[in-house]
């Protein structure tokens, strides 16, 4: 199914919705009497209905992404996406047709293994070395929220996560709820921060961050997602931004800033998925 923009029903139970709310009402008030459990109920009812969710065994999306480095380096590079998830097993793929210096990303979990490509002729991306470290992302379903089947809300209490609400905090310039996520086995960031809007509780941003070698350099990953779409009964984000950021103390080698976005351009479910997905080349490990 092509993606478009949402569709203007869409557009207008949101402003229904905001305006039955009242002056009275606020993000604030709202924050007031908010609890994990709650967040998270009204988060998944944004995705879609119980039995619609449910139904969705398996998604494709497809379409173009964009490679920069800001930090560290200057590239742009071009390339086409492909996440595959199913279940709980999940391949994001990033390809930029053969270029010589990054070949792109894959990085997979297949219901057992944590497997990721080495990107660079000498080795793993920064996104793939930090996927690498912090299994979690794609062991829990962290990694690319809501644009996959294995998104670790959706399967809560498999998880066994621990979840903490942290109230509204504003994220550029606007308020947002924070629900600080913390993995069950390890093998996770120091810290994952879920922010959702307001009024319609969709995910709208991951934090994570950590802290190495004496905490004389961190590491911070945010995922923003946007565009939503109305698919097959679910509303999905179809643009999801990476951005990296690794800060050295006064500004040393291995300080870096690079970001990965991808614009979804189309999407199938419940069609079975070509195990090679979950399959990597001979550079892989």
């Amino acid at each position: 199914m092509s993606l478009s923009a949402m569709s203007r029903k869409m557009i207008l139970v949101a402003a229904i919705a905001l305006g039955c709310a009242g002056p009275g009402f606020s993000p604030l008030s709202a924050a007031e009497k908010m609890t994990p459990e709650k967040l998270v109920s009204l988060h998944l009812d944004a995705i879609g209905p119980a039995d619609v969710r449910t139904g969705m065994k398996s998604r494709v999306f497809r379409g173009e992404g964009v490679w920069r480095v800001f930090q560290g380096g200057h590239a742009r590079l071009p390339g086409t996406v492909l996440e595959a998830s199913d279940g709980n097993s999940i391949s994001l793929r990033f390809d930029t047709d053969g270029n010589p210096t990054y070949y792109g990303e894959h990085l997979v979990y297949n219901g057992k293994n944590v497997r990721i490509f080495q990107g660079f002729p000498g080795g793993r991306s920064p996104l793939g070395a930090y996927c690498m470290t912090n299994k979690a992302l794609l062991r829990e379903g962290l990694l690319g929220g809501v644009t996959s089947t294995a998104w670790t809300l959706l399967h809560l209490e498999a998880r066994g996560a621990k979840l903490k609400y942290a109230g509204l905090r504003k994220v550029e310039g606007r308020p947002l709820h924070r629900l600080d996520y913390k993995v069950r086995k390890g093998g996770g960031p120091e810290t994952v921060q879920l922010f959702f809007e307001p009024y319609t509780y969709r995910h709208f941003q991951t934090r994570y961050s950590n802290a190495a070698y004496g905490r004389v350099a961190t590491t911070m990953v945010t995922e923003t997602f946007s565009n939503f779409q109305h698919v097959d009964g679910l509303t999905l984000p179809a643009r999801w931004k990476i951005h990296y950021n690794r800060s050295v103390q006064g500004g040393g080698p291995g300080s870096m800033v690079a970001e990965w976005e991808f614009a979804f351009k189309t999407v199938v479910h419940n069609q079975p998925i070509d195990p090679s997905l979950y399959e990597l080349g001979t550079a892989a490990r």
